[in-house]
């Protein structure tokens, strides 16, 4: 279910069955010449996509919420096309969002990251949160980080516009990739210098990686199993919750005879 297609009477009958919310979070900035601005937000809205479809499969309805499309994006602010929210306001505006989820009455939200400036934000915004409302716990998947083994079964390189990512938005939406103009190379630096100009020096290009190898089809196994991974992960958490609801209707079930 899509938050964003319900009336507000389908929202209230939904939120009283429903414990789960996916938040898509990324962000709108340079990614080499060949990929599009989008491709932070591309990603995990598509896999929250297949996420929900693969639970709904289960028996088990999740909410996919709509996504935040601007983040944090220092280094890549040298390119024409990013659009850079500082990080204090980009966690906030989270928070805000998380905190109106909460109130609704959902139990977890799982914010589905798809750009590395937001990971440390979003672990404020999520700790904020979870600080006043005892009863929620907040998610953060980075999928390019946390499946990185599942990655490099399929791609021999990883990193910003390169093989993996190039792949992803190759499998969603191949009509915006521009393969002529994919090329790139693998930056390594030392220590984080942060001055006004960095992303020139830490992602030449806008990109940081060789994209060549990339291809439709190692897109499509990266998202497969990403969202495989996540699915079950959503599932098994949904069935402890289920035993928890069902130990807290019958308080006697675990009482001996006497």
């Amino acid at each position: 279910m899509r938050l964003e297609e319900l009336t507000w009477p389908d929202f209230e009958a939904v939120k009283g069955k429903v414990r789960t919310v996916l938040l898509p979070v990324g962000s709108v900035e340079a990614h080499g010449k060949h990929l599009p601005l989008g491709t932070d937000v591309f990603a995990p809205v598509e896999i929250c996509r297949r996420v929900e479809e693969l639970l709904k499969r289960k028996g088990i309805d999740v909410l996919v919420a709509p996504p935040i499309w601007y983040g944090h994006s220092f280094s890549l602010n040298v390119y024409s096309g990013t659009v850079n929210v500082r990080a204090s306001a980009f966690r906030d505006y989270v928070r805000e969002v998380m905190r109106e989820l909460a109130d609704e009455g959902f139990e977890r939200i799982v914010l589905l990251n798809g750009h590395g400036g937001n990971v440390y934000p979003l672990v404020e915004a999520g700790e904020e949160l979870v600080e006043e409302r005892e009863n929620v716990e907040v998610w953060l998947i980075n999928w390019w980080i946390d499946f990185r083994d599942e990655i490099f079964r399929v791609c021999d390189s990883q990193g910003h516009a390169g093989e993996d990512e190039t792949s992803v938005i190759l499998a969603i939406r191949p009509e915006l990739v521009r393969m002529d103009a994919a090329e790139g190379r693998k930056v390594k630096y030392g220590i984080r210098i942060i001055k006004k100009d960095m992303g020139f020096e830490e992602l030449p290009g806008a990109i940081n990686d060789d994209p060549k190898g990339a291809s439709a089809e190692k897109g499509e196994k990266i998202l497969e199993a990403v969202s495989r991974r996540i699915a079950g992960m959503i599932a098994e958490r949904e069935s402890v919750s289920d035993s928890d609801s069902a130990s807290d209707s019958n308080p006697d079930s675990d009482s001996e005879d006497s």
